[in-house]
């Protein structure tokens, strides 16, 4: 081998060298590469121009939303308060099951469920035969006192004028005192038998009139007027005395038996102005002519009770039925009433958004959010005290559109032929 000549180790060495050498040069290209990117990217950022008012990418500020498509609805003022919704039922002001007074077979039964009486109408009639004869017996009974007591009176007379005779006569001794005394004692004997006898025809005449009144009661009338809602005996069957033979419920006027939270046992007074009771089947209201409030608080509900006393001439109403009872509670004061849509509940708090009349003519309205305090909601309505509002019931509020709106916005109110009927207030 040539000593000139680079050994293996030597070669492998020099190519090693030469390999870093070119890694080394492709780094630093890119690093210049990359500097030189970031040097213009930078530069075109400072010449961008900035974006203006109104004008998208004008100087001045950022870019301008777009007007958003929203609902509007009016503002009302109402003078009201906070109500609290209770329920209940319809109860009969008077539920009478009519008893029979006496005891007797059923004879005829004139009426049938839902039959409406009046004061005096017959239901049933008992089989009267064994009074008839008691009472034709008491009669005679009472014709014989009364002969009776005629004979008492002739012995009476008889009686007082033997005394006299006797007594004119002891004075000529034709007459002993013996038989005067006699005489006296007879007289005194007729006396007694004439009040006997007088007894024994008011006895007789009690006899016949309590008879009267056993044969009336065999026919079992209507006590008041109402609708008969049971019938409870058919023909042939035995009654006793006291055994009910219908029973008859009062239609006018109905009883409304309200449970109320005990908490508005204070604001609940017992004269209720505003007080109305909604009949739950047709939603119809009815204003009672009275109220009563029991004064007894239930121990475990916490719950007291209110009477509606409702008329009822046209039978709208029937008992049992299910009632709400819509209970003013507070004095009335001005408020102004909303849709409940146009309430947006955010993480800042709760705000509508009151419809801004344009500064400039040709501008679009804006939508100005304002912090609103609900004092309560109902039917579909949230009511805002007047003091302070921030707004007015001649504003218009945003009911639909509203959950993405931004302060500021321009507004592209909805026609109302668009709106398809904005929500009831």
């Amino acid at each position: 081998m040539n000593a000139l000549s680079p050994s293996p180790m030597e070669d492998k060495k020099q190519q090693s060298e030469s390999n870093r050498g070119n890694r080394a040069a492709v780094v630093a290209v890119m690093a210049i590469v990359l500097v030189v990117v970031t040097v213009i990217v930078i530069q075109m950022i400072q010449q961008a121009p900035l974006a203006g008012p109104g004008r998208p990418g004008g100087p001045g500020g950022p870019p301008q939303m777009p007007p958003a498509a929203v609902i509007v609805a009016p503002i009302q003022a109402e003078n009201t308060q906070k109500q609290a919704i209770v329920t209940g039922t319809l109860r009969a002001r008077s539920k009478i099951a009519v008893a029979a007074q006496e005891a007797g077979a059923v004879a005829k039964v004139f009426i049938d469920e839902g039959d409406e009486v009046q004061p005096g109408t017959t239901l049933a009639i008992l089989d009267a035969r064994r009074i008839k004869a008691q009472l034709d017996e008491a009669r005679a009974r009472l014709a014989v006192a009364s002969n009776l007591f005629e004979q008492r009176q002739a012995e009476h007379v008889r009686a007082e004028i033997d005394l006299r005779m006797k007594a004119g006569l002891t004075a000529s001794k034709a007459v002993s005192q013996s038989d005067v005394l006699d005489a006296e004692k007879i007289l005194k004997v007729a006396a007694s038998q004439v009040k006997s006898a007088a007894d024994g025809i008011s006895e007789a005449r009690s006899r016949v009139e309590l008879l009267d009144v056993q044969l009336s009661d065999l026919t079992v009338k209507a006590p008041l007027a109402g609708v008969v809602v049971s019938r409870n005996v058919e023909p042939g069957e035995w009654v006793a005395a006291g055994a009910s033979v219908a029973t008859i419920v009062t239609m006018d006027p109905m009883e409304a038996w309200l449970s109320v939270p005990a908490r508005h046992l204070d604001a609940a007074g017992n004269e209720l102005a505003g007080f109305k009771v909604r009949q739950s089947a047709t939603g119809q209201t009815f204003t009672p002519a009275k109220v009563t409030r029991l004064p007894e608080v239930n121990g475990r509900s916490q719950l007291f009770t209110l009477v509606a006393t409702i008329p009822n001439p046209d039978r709208k109403l029937s008992p049992g039925e299910s009632v709400t009872g819509i209970v003013p509670i507070g004095k009335p004061a001005e408020h102004l009433r909303v849709p409940l849509n146009a309430v947006v509940h955010s993480p800042y708090g709760t705000v509508i958004y009151v419809v801004q009349k344009p500064v400039t003519d040709g501008a679009l309205p804006t939508g100005r959010p304002v912090s609103a305090r609900i004092a309560f909601a109902r039917n579909g309505s949230a009511f805002i005290a007047a003091d302070n509002a921030g707004f007015s019931a001649d504003d218009r509020v945003v009911v639909e559109g509203n959950q993405r709106l931004l302060p500021g916005q321009s507004l592209m109110i909805k026609p109302p032929d668009q709106q398809g009927g904005p929500p009831a207030p």
